[in-house]
């Protein structure tokens, strides 16, 4: 566009932007966004969103506060989309206040927290090793009335389960499955492999009992654990 003497606008250089994020493109995405300031086109909230997302890919945390910081102080509004990266953000620094701060906000705001919001601070608990966070912030989740979906109990149940917590593990997958929610078979597997690791037993039980309710077939069987 540029070669042909037309000047992109700032629609055009979302678009970009936003390519560069969905590839984890880190580094391309901050030149973009560089090349879209210094060519004179205010950045948008999406702009801004889609910069926070890369930065956020590339762990590179403390960057991320600085564009954020930034993009308030210059006026520019958060939506749910920025305020969820901030979140998942603080929490991969293990920032819970600043977590606990941007959801105030976000309900000073009139900003809808929903499930998406919850799944990102419990997706980047897990991803950082943090399953007692990860599972506080789910049952927060719950208090607040907001359900958890397939990749909440996907998530928490992983990390519950590779953090040596097995019984835990599987008491939510039960709970999963009374719920009808239909969960991906490496959450089992999870909770196969923690319950092997820390010594417990497995027993064919009620599982496959709600595997069948809930239409997905009884080719495989689910644990009971029992303490040994």
């Amino acid at each position: 566009m540029e070669e042909k003497g037309l000047k992109p606008g700032s629609n055009e250089w979302n678009t970009v932007l936003i390519a560069c994020s969905k590839a984890s493109e880190t580094s391309a995405a901050v030149q973009i966004f560089r090349r879209m300031v210094e060519n004179g086109v205010k950045p948008t909230i999406i702009s801004y969103g889609a910069l926070l997302s890369a930065l956020e890919k590339g762990k590179l945390y403390d960057e991320a506060i600085r564009v954020w910081d930034h993009m308030l102080k210059v006026g520019v509004k958060p939506n749910v989309y920025n305020y969820t990266i901030m979140a998942s953000i603080y929490t991969a620094q293990g920032n819970f206040s600043r977590v606990d701060a941007i959801i105030k906000e976000m309900v000073t705001s009139g900003i809808e927290i929903t499930t998406v919001t919850y799944n990102a601070i419990i997706s980047s608990s897990a991803r950082n090793g943090m399953s007692s966070a990860a599972y506080e912030w789910f049952h927060r989740m719950k208090v607040q009335n907001i359900d958890p979906d397939e990749v909440t109990y996907q998530m928490l149940i992983e990390a519950l389960a590779n953090d040596g917590k097995p019984r835990l593990a599987y008491e939510l997958y039960l709970r999963a499955q009374n719920e009808g929610l239909v969960l991906a078979l490496k959450a089992y597997d999870a909770i196969l492999k923690s319950a092997k690791t820390h010594g417990a037993t497995i027993d064919v039980g009620e599982v496959n009992h709600l595997i069948e309710r809930n239409f997905i077939g009884s080719g495989f069987a689910a644990p009971r654990l029992v303490t040994v």
